[in-house]
């Protein structure tokens, strides 16, 4: 009984060291960091969500029963969870951790909610070496299941990009254009940028630093005296690389100071490398 009651207090102490450990790593770690991850994460898929299942609908057996049960009953919800993780659009480390977690705790709180019902009689035995034939076969599955989706599961990597912006300011009334970049990589990343209207480098940012899922807006004012149509263009290095561009933007000025802002159009290009 006091073994029990230990095991149900560290849970949650458990599922928020996996909660730790997979928002504070970097997405390259070491080996070392990768044992840990993995021995933190494991219990969540293979087995706590199935035991505190099984501990709610009272089902009684001997320890191997019950082990069982909990392990495809654990199988059973990443499943699930898997499913309501894709259609939110957050199947990745962290979204299974969060889920599988939450699980866990809503379980173990309803199973002490919960009034104590009458608990499902114990699964007979015809003969004594039915008990080990099924906990093999069922462990067996387990391992072919997890060996077959492994593969797939490792394939998917979730798609990063930077954004990259350049629009005008009020209509173009005080020739002032907003350029903006967003970071949705997966890491911090350095980025600088430049403005060049018809070929003449006007405007240039020194290097800055973006978080993932972060944004920052840049302003700049453009010389009237230009002969129209002028070709404003912001270029976008990344990592410090001001020999390749990585994003590019640009708009065609058919009349400067219009108060309209037809007389323009937006375009994007591919990264390229920068010549001279």
């Amino acid at each position: 009984m006091m073994a029990r009651r230990v095991f149900l207090g560290i849970i949650p102490l458990w599922i928020l060291a996996a909660v730790l450990t997979v928002t504070w790593l970097p997405g390259t770690f070491s080996t070392s960091e990768k044992a840990v991850r993995l021995a933190l994460c494991a219990p969540l898929i293979l087995y706590l969500p199935g035991r505190m299942l099984v501990d709610t609908l009272r089902i009684e057996g001997d320890t191997v029963t019950r082990g069982t049960l909990a392990v495809f009953l654990s199988f059973a919800a990443c499943i699930f969870l898997g499913l309501l993780l894709h259609v939110a659009g957050h199947l990745d480390a962290r979204g299974w951790v969060y889920a599988l977690g939450l699980t866990t705790i809503a379980l173990r709180c309803l199973n002490v909610v919960l009034p104590l019902a009458r608990a499902v009689p114990a699964i007979p035995w015809a003969w004594p070496g039915r008990r080990f034939l099924i906990f093999a076969v069922s462990m067996i599955l387990a391992t072919s299941s997890v060996l077959m989706a492994r593969p797939v599961a490792l394939e998917r990597k979730p798609f990063h990009f930077t954004e990259f912006w350049m629009v005008p300011k009020w209509n173009w009334t005080n020739n002032v254009v907003t350029v903006g970049v967003r970071n949705s990589e997966d890491t911090k990343t350095l980025y600088s940028l430049d403005l060049v209207l018809g070929g003449t480098l006007i405007g240039q940012m020194p290097t800055f630093e973006l978080a993932p899922s972060s944004s920052q807006t840049f302003e700049f004012s453009v010389p009237t005296k230009t002969r129209a149509p002028a070709r404003l263009e912001a270029w976008l290095y990344k990592s410090g690389d001001r020999g390749t561009i990585y994003r590019k933007v640009w708009m065609t000025i058919d009349t400067l100071q219009s108060p309209a802002p037809t007389g323009m159009t937006l375009q994007f290009a591919d990264p390229e490398t920068k010549n001279g």
